[in-house]
């Protein structure tokens, strides 16, 4: 059977002039006008015939082989997302989110591209054993929120993570948000965002964007990041804690681990035989600063401290 595809999308610009589209900078939106920006995009998102639900936010339909859900990803639903693919008869199954107001020139676009290679015999989805692709160009002020949700939801299982999938997500970011989440022990940039995506995610930056991109141009550049979900995450189970851990430690980055675990045992006392343990059992060098350990050495200190279900201080 010959492969369904689109006819070719028109310019970008004619687009925008045609329906007479605008950039609300209020909701983040800008486009993308070059068509090799959003063709690399696409294709580090690897979509393949063998994926069996691409999740993006997209803004238009055609001939009804994408379908889309209004609302907003923060608040939405999951199992609403599968019940919507589910209900697509031989078709591409990509499933589109919308928050208010989508930026509708670039994400055409990008609708062309991630669809292009669509086959009309899809077999229909086992939501216990499938492919998942999530893909986005997240509004920046709402990128971090959403992207501690989906890492919540996939240590749990919960939503579109809620069987043992494979995942992957690509979404783009503010620059220094991205080098955040693929930072390495030892760089300036690492974060708590960077043990968290570590801890359930192979992550890395795999295309930068220069602000010259996008029309309106922002004042900031962005980065895409590609996240693959690890066969065996580093903390199982819930990430509270492992958020928790991260989030004290880093709020003092410049103090040493020592300082900062003294800290820690003074502010919950009940704290102090699991950390004095912890500490002769060589957990971490007391000398090190927060950027130097490693996520390993969080998630094992996490992962004792959620034994003892005991709250941790977030001063």
């Amino acid at each position: 059977m010959i492969p369904k595809k689109l006819p070719p999308l028109p310019p970008i610009r004619d687009l925008i002039r045609v329906y007479g589209l605008s950039a609300n900078q209020k909701f983040s939106q800008n486009f993308i006008l070059d068509k090799n920006v959003t063709d690399t995009i696409a294709q580090h998102a690897k979509i393949s015939v063998e994926d069996d639900l691409v999740v993006e936010q997209l803004s238009e339909a055609s001939d009804q082989r994408l379908k889309f859900i209004m609302g907003d990803m923060l608040e939405l639903d999951h199992a609403e997302i599968f019940k919507t693919a589910l209900s697509i008869p031989n078709a591409f199954p990509v499933v589109s989110t919308l928050e208010d107001e989508p930026s509708q020139g670039q994400e055409q676009e990008q609708e062309q591209n991630n669809i292009a290679s669509g086959s009309s015999s899809w077999p229909a989805m086992d939501t216990n054993n499938s492919t998942i692709r999530l893909l986005g160009n997240l509004p920046f002020g709402v990128a971090s929120p959403l992207l501690i949700q989906w890492l919540k939801m996939m240590s749990l299982r919960q939503g579109i993570f809620h069987a043992n999938n494979n995942v992957s997500m690509t979404l783009m970011f503010q620059k220094e948000v991205a080098e955040r989440i693929v930072a390495p022990p030892n760089h300036p940039q690492r974060s708590r965002l960077s043990v968290m995506a570590q801890a359930l995610c192979d992550v890395k930056m795999a295309y930068k964007l220069s602000a010259g991109v996008f029309v309106p141009k922002p004042k900031v550049d962005a980065a895409v990041v590609h996240f693959e979900k690890k066969a065996e995450p580093l903390m199982p189970g819930s990430l509270v804690k492992l958020e928790d851990v991260a989030r004290f430690y880093f709020n003092k980055r410049r103090k040493t681990m020592g300082h900062n675990t003294n800290r820690m045992a003074k502010l919950a006392p009940e704290l102090r035989p699991i950390l004095d343990e912890w500490i002769a059992e060589g957990g971490w060098d007391m000398n090190m600063r927060t950027q130097e350990v490693s996520t390993e050495q969080f998630c094992a200190l996490a992962r004792r401290l959620d034994q003892e279900q005991i709250k941790i201080p977030l001063t």
